[in-house]
């Protein structure tokens, strides 16, 4: 079964050569976890979840069209940004991810 690869580019944490406080984008934590969590009732196995940092990797998440963080991309594609993602839309599109990458298997 190939893995659907999730990336959540948020603004907290480590940004190049400083620290942003967590309390500066609360969406992003929550993003993170709503991620988190579904990937969890879908069966963790099948998403690969990473967390990066928004400004290390700007101009990468700009040209996908990510202004605004917290961006969520599933398999390279802007799924949201700038807000929490909805649970049942983000587990909408990884089950249908993970029928696409089964065909193209």
């Amino acid at each position: 079964m190939n893995k659907v690869n999730v990336v959540i580019y948020k603004m907290t944490g480590r940004q190049l050569f400083f620290n942003v406080p967590e309390k500066m984008c609360e969406e992003c934590d929550l993003s993170v976890e709503q991620v988190k969590n579904v990937a969890n009732k879908l069966n963790g196995n099948a998403v690969d979840i990473k967390v990066k940092p928004w400004l290390n990797h700007m101009f990468q998440v700009l040209l996908k069209g990510g202004w605004h963080p917290p961006v969520v991309t599933i398999n390279g594609k802007i799924f949201s940004q700038g807000i929490v993602p909805d649970a049942k839309e983000l587990e909408n599109k990884i089950r249908e991810e993970t029928k696409l990458n089964n065909l193209n298997s």
